[in-house]
């Protein structure tokens, strides 16, 4: 019967996963338009697209009809009415006969198509095993195994696919081409208010517009705070409406357009540029920006994601030395392409404010209560993106350190401990009164996921 439950995990898991993305995924709405570009997964890891390329129209002569005196003389290179031709100059016609008299012709030009094949190779290839001993699981009611499939997807994958997803879009974006802008500036590059977002809106729908951007195919994926601006202002609502959007699926879900355009929030913590993976999860590199917005095309931009092997084993299967309980092997295939003649199909708008990304990424946010005289205990702690695991460490090194923006934590550093101190929920540290300390969440191999800094009020230090 346990082997009958886990072939059935295993077996339905690709289904169950598309469920996951369509209902929790800020990107899912774009995979739609992939079906509009051949897309081959014949080797692991990789895809071929095909990019089609067409002769436009030309004119269409009947049978042996006699062509006017200006149709002469703008033919062939000038040549006056009554001039004969030769058989080349008329070779490109599909019902030419032999009859090179003057101005005689049949049927269709003939056009050409060329297809050109293009092999991407995917950006991400990601895996992970979980092993789960047989008393935890049975001490709470098999609910680790139950949940482990939902819960990894919902917290771990479907966020990094998003934002490896909008940081590919992002940077494939230029400030030479016209289609990235830094809204950090004065002028038409202010930052973004009530009173200008409009403007810019229809800046940017604009220059899509004279691309050759289908309207019809546009989506808005918009931050949190940007989202909280377009809903909230009584100028702006006029132009909002909603909407139902269907996935291949067969989901429905409602959306809110904008002047026409779906619009999807996206958490700050999916939605920045130059995004980094590593050992346990991704986050912003030194030279990341928050993203403001991104529009784009559904018929541009063709994320790709698959799962290449999963599998669940019982107790009895799972066959590695002193370990008894289930175990969980993980491996997805996932990544963006967008064609070179389609990088017109998007517009991105970031932040480059110095220091801004680091309240929208990797976020650890701590609760304090007063503790014991002169102490604050740690109360509870929270991250973005949600449910990171790992130890709360404070950096102590050196008096007064601890508040120099030089000692600050570093996302993807590894730590040694010489200068921190773990600190367990409900334990106590030591505190003065509106100084700023440095946090960090570290994983089990030591490295910062998340970080964050408190300065201590005088309220949350026992007397």
């Amino acid at each position: 019967m346990a082997a009958n439950y886990f072939e059935t995990i295993t077996k339905f898991l690709p289904e169950v996963v598309d469920q996951y993305f369509v209902e929790d995924s800020k990107t899912k709405i774009l995979e739609n338009g992939s079906k509009y570009i051949d897309v081959s997964f014949n080797e692991s890891g990789y895809v071929k697209i095909a990019d089609i390329l067409l002769d436009g129209l030309s004119n269409y002569y009947r049978t042996q009809e006699q062509l006017s005196t200006n149709e002469l003389a703008g033919y062939n290179g000038g040549n006056q009415a009554g001039t004969a031709y030769s058989t080349g100059a008329f070779a490109d016609y599909a019902a030419y006969a032999g009859n090179n008299q003057s101005g005689m012709r049949d049927g269709f030009d003939i056009g050409g198509v060329s297809v050109r094949w293009e092999i991407f190779k995917l950006q991400w290839c990601r895996g992970r095993q979980f092993r789960i001993d047989h008393i935890s699981n049975e001490e709470t009611a098999k609910v680790v195994t139950g949940h482990l499939v939902e819960e990894f997807h919902r917290l771990k994958v479907i966020p990094e696919v998003d934002a490896c997803r909008f940081g590919i879009i992002a940077d494939s974006a230029s400030v030479t081409l016209g289609n990235l802008v830094d809204e950090t500036a004065s002028g038409q590059n202010a930052t973004i208010t009530s009173a200008n977002i409009l403007g810019k809106f229809f800046k940017m729908r604009e220059w899509l517009v004279e691309h050759e951007v289908a309207l019809e195919d546009l989506v808005w994926f918009v931050r949190p705070d940007i989202y909280s601006i377009l809903v909230n202002s009584s100028d702006l609502t006029k132009y909002i409406t909603q909407s139902d959007y269907k996935s291949e699926e067969g989901l429905t879900l409602q959306v809110l357009k904008f002047n026409g355009v779906p619009i999807i929030e996206v958490q700050s913590s999916r939605f920045f540029t130059a995004v980094a993976v590593n050992n346990n999860g991704f986050g912003p590199t030194s030279s990341s920006k928050p993203i403001n917005y991104i529009m784009c095309s559904r018929k541009c931009i063709v994320p790709i994601r698959k799962i290449e092997y999963q599998k669940m084993y019982d107790e009895t299967m799972s066959g590695i030395a002193g370990f008894y309980g289930t175990m969980f092997n993980y491996l997805l295939y996932h990544g963006v392409v967008i064609p070179r003649n389609k990088l017109v199909g998007c517009y991105v708008s970031v932040d480059g404010t110095q220091g801004a990304i680091a309240s929208k990424a990797n976020v650890l946010s701590l609760d304090f209560k007063p503790g014991a005289s002169g102490k604050s205990k740690l109360n509870a702690y929270f991250t973005q993106p949600s449910g990171l695991r790992g130890v709360i460490v404070v950096r102590t090194a050196g008096a007064g350190t601890q508040q120099s923006p030089a000692n600050d934590f570093t996302i993807g550093e590894t730590l040694t401990m010489a200068n921190e101190t773990v600190l367990a929920l409900g334990g106590e540290m030591s505190a003065t009164a509106n100084t700023k300390y440095h946090f960090a969440l570290v994983d089990y191999r030591g490295m910062v996921i998340a970080k964050g800094d408190v300065t201590m009020p005088a309220a949350v230090i026992g007397a």
